[in-house]
């Protein structure tokens, strides 16, 4: 063989196996390092739709909330008006010839002749009336003696509100305070009038439930040994008639020449004196309670001012102890 040959087959690496040598196999590159992704934020939940109502089904629409109107203040004129109304509306109050009174003397000491000279029985007879007088004789007058009501007192109570509420005084005075917004509804201003007038508290530092607002006003009572409030005429011809009532002359007369008047007096009821009280003189019992309430609702513990036949009067009104029950209601007079 030629030596060149011999040179080359060592050179390539081949020999007589005729055995191709293997090619050296690639490293591979380490793996370049990949960035992690950037967290991308999710995008806001799509709020899904309130279903779409299906067509012919019934929708149900939400009740828009029911607003309570504002009790509106009563001004002074709208006072003297509904006063006038009130009054013109009176069919029950003493006409001619069924009130007759015997004023006498003013101030004296001395006992003077009957204050009621003639009261018409079928004056009294009237069902406002009846029913007041039924009323009268359920309380005892002494302060620190708990007011035990019957149920046959409670009856009478409701059976002369309801006489009272039938008439066109109370009628009006009910659709006046409903316009004002100062009740939701009848009944509500019905069992107000209930509560204001017969709810019981106590005039005795908490010993007894010993007065109310009608007690007061229309009955009156004794305290240390004098007459507290006894504001209504009626009991005063009661009191009178049964002998219980010495009447000595009165301090002030009104300029009505008509009933209602206003009048400022003095008496002694069982011995016990009332050195001063006013009242009004040949009003209904409805009158009364219309034009006290009245005032009791728009001026409570305040001087309300009213018209009577044209003429200018005063009204004050107490509440007890800031609460919403009469303490005392009654004509101011000079």
């Amino acid at each position: 063989m030629a030596l060149w040959l011999l040179w080359l087959l060592a050179v390539t690496g081949t020999g007589g196996s005729g055995e191709v040598p293997p090619v050296p196999r690639a490293v591979p590159e380490p793996p370049r390092a990949v960035p992690e992704p950037r967290a991308v934020p999710e995008p806001p939940r799509a709020v899904p739709e309130p279903p779409r109502p299906v067509p012919g089904s019934p929708q149900v629409v939400p009740e828009p909330p029911q607003e309570v109107p504002e009790p509106r203040a009563v001004s002074d004129a709208e006072l003297r008006e509904l006063s006038e109304q009130l009054l013109a509306a009176d069919s029950n109050r003493a006409g001619p010839g069924q009130l007759e009174l015997n004023l006498q003397g003013s101030g004296s000491d001395s006992a003077a002749s009957r204050l009621f000279s003639y009261v018409s029985p079928a004056l009294l007879a009237r069902p406002t009336f009846s029913r007041l007088l039924a009323l009268l004789d359920n309380y005892e007058p002494l302060t620190g003696q708990d007011e035990v009501e019957t149920v046959e007192e409670q009856r009478e109570q409701r059976e002369f509100l309801d006489a009272a509420l039938g008439t066109p005084v109370l009628q009006l005075l009910e659709s006046f305070v409903l316009s004002k917004g100062l009740y939701p509804s009848s009944e509500a201003f019905r069992a107000d009038l209930h509560s204001m007038w017969f709810g019981l508290y106590s005039r005795s530092s908490g010993k007894a439930l010993d007065s109310s607002g009608f007690e007061h006003v229309f009955h009156g009572e004794v305290k240390k040994g004098s007459v507290s409030g006894c504001h209504n005429w009626v009991q005063l011809q009661a009191l009178e008639r049964a002998g219980r009532l010495e009447y000595l002359g009165y301090t002030w007369d009104g300029p009505w020449t008509g009933f209602p008047d206003v009048l400022s007096l003095r008496f002694r009821w069982d011995g016990h004196s009332k050195p001063r009280g006013s009242l009004l003189v040949g009003s209904s019992p409805e009158f009364d309670l219309a034009l006290f309430t009245l005032c009791f609702l728009a001026r409570p513990d305040r001087q309300c001012q009213v018209s009577l036949g044209g003429e200018a009067a005063t009204i004050q009104t107490y509440t007890w102890d800031k609460q919403r029950l009469v303490a005392s209601a009654y004509p101011l007079t000079p």
